[in-house]
Parts: C-alpha cells; sequence; structure tokens
C-alpha cells in the first residue's frame, strides 16, 4: 500500500473512531442530563468523559500522522524533481553535443560549444557566465579556462550582440581580434580563434509556452573554433549552422521552461 492509501485508510479509520467515541459520550451525556444541569452532567459523568477526551485524542494524533505522511511524500516528490533535472541536464548536453558535430560537419571544421547563463549582480548588471558542465570541449583554448562572465554590453563580443539583438549570429575574427579587447575581457579570449556562431535562448511564457518579449533571454549557446571554414559554399553552409544553433536553442527553451514548472509545483509547501 502506498501512502497516499494509507493516508486515506488512515483519514477513514480515525473519522470513523472518533465519530463512534462521540456518539457514546453524546448519548452518556444525554442520559446523565436529565433533571440537571449541563455542568452538574459534565462533572458527574467523571471518567465518562475520557470518550471526549478520546475522540479528540484520534482527530489530533491522525492529523499530527497525515502530516507525516504528507511530509514523507513531498520528500519523495522533491527527490523525483532533482533527478528529473540531472536527467534533463544529461539530454540538454547530449544534444549540445549532436548539435556541435553537425555543425563542425556542415562547416568542415572542428568547433568548440559553450552555454553561457545571463545573470544579474546586485547592481542589476547584466552578465554572461560561462555553464561549465554543458560545453563540448573538441579543440585545446587554454584561456578560455579563466573564463569567468562578461558584462553583455561588451562591444566586440559576438555573444553579448546576439543576446541584446535576439538573434543568431555568425562572425569571422581577423587573426588580431585579441586587439580588440579590454585587459580583463581579453585574458579570457584565445588569440587562436577565428570565428563564432552564437544564438540566444530565449525565454519562454511557462503556460503558453511561446516567447516571452517581456524576459530577458536565459543566455547563449556558442560555438566557435581556431579554423575558418573553406570557401566554397561557406555562406550556405553558415546559413545551415545558424539553423541548427536555433533549433538547439529552441530544444533548450522548452527544456528550460519544464524545469521552471517543476520548481514552481515544487515551492508548493507541504503545511506544517
Amino acid at each position: 500500500m502506498d501512502r497516499s492509501s494509507a493516508a486515506s485508510v488512515s483519514r477513514l479509520a480515525s473519522s470513523v473512531a472518533s465519530a463512534i467515541l462521540l456518539g457514546i459520550w453524546i448519548n452518556v451525556f444525554t442520559d446523565r442530563r436529565d433533571g440537571t444541569g449541563y455542568l452538574d452532567a459534565l462533572t458527574g459523568l467523571g471518567y465518562g468523559n475520557l470518550l471526549l477526551v478520546a475522540s479528540i485524542v484520534v482527530l489530533v494524533v491522525h492529523e499530527l500522522l497525515l502530516r507525516r505522511l504528507r511530509k514523507l511524500e513531498f520528500g519523495d516528490l522533491e527527490n523525483g524533481f532533482e533527478l528529473l533535472r540531472h536527467r534533463e541536464r544529461q539530454m540538454l548536453h547530449e544534444a549540445l553535443d549532436l548539435t556541435c558535430s553537425l555543425v563542425a560537419k556542415t562547416l568542415a571544421v572542428p568547433c568548440n560549444a559553450r552555454y553561457f547563463v545571463a545573470v544579474r549582480d546586485e547592481s542589476g548588471d547584466v552578465y554572461l557566465e560561462q555553464d561549465r558542465d554543458l560545453a563540448i570541449l573538441n579543440i585545446s583554448m587554454p584561456r578560455e579556462y579563466g573564463f569567468t562572465r562578461v558584462d553583455v554590453t561588451t562591444p566586440q563580443i559576438v555573444s553579448a550582440r546576439a543576446y541584446r539583438e535576439r538573434v543568431p549570429l555568425y562572425e569571422k575574427l581577423p587573426v588580431n581580434h585579441s586587439e580588440w579587447y579590454s585587459d580583463d575581457v581579453g585574458r579570457m579570449i584565445e588569440p587562436a580563434q577565428r570565428w563564432v556562431l552564437a544564438c540566444p535562448v530565449l525565454s519562454l511564457d511557462p503556460v503558453t509556452n511561446r516567447h516571452d518579449d517581456g524576459r530577458p533571454p536565459h543566455g547563449v549557446i556558442v560555438f566557435y573554433g581556431t579554423q575558418l571554414p573553406p570557401g566554397g559554399g561557406a555562406r550556405a553552409r553558415i546559413a545551415e549552422s545558424l539553423r541548427y544553433s536555433q533549433k538547439f536553442a529552441d530544444y533548450m527553451c522548452n527544456t528550460l521552461n519544464t524545469l521552471e514548472l517543476t520548481r514552481t509545483m515544487e515551492g508548493r509547501r507541504v503545511p506544517g
């Protein structure tokens, strides 16, 4: 018998027991009250009042047990939500790995992929922060190991522009692109990098599952590499890669929306 069934049986049994005890006490009290006042009948009933006490105790004990069962059920639900979040992160990583392979094959060059989540600091400034778990690293780029976060208003950062404009972008980087950045940003950018493709992960309305323009994107998915795609048909292959990135971003939008709904359900705490 599961906890829900046990709670239902317990509620029925306690209600019946309490009603029987209370009914017996009322009958005894009514008989004793004939010709006397309420207080005299109550005091004269003596140990018979234990029936009333017992009916109250049964209800109180049942309520305490029921609260305990509800907390245990909530614990099971919370564990289930945590497992769901873990598995959805695994699925996102596998989908990102597949998309990265498609982009690399389409562009005919190796590439990496990373997700940068948008975070807001205490002053209200928005940054793109590297999600170290959601990353596919096929090319060694030592500089980016120290990547912390970058302001979304930073010039020349393609991922920041994709976040602000809410559109997928591809940009070829010149050999001297490391000279574009300030020292604090430049130390996190690999000089050997030659191209970047970025796509925002837009926010969805939890109810309608449509893009919510009133909410900022969750972050940006970025593909990048150190070799430029071959010249022949590059424009068509870049356009195809942008579509792949957008497909993954849409998939991630829906996954994050599902996680948001589970967090809302999890937030409905059990009383007591």
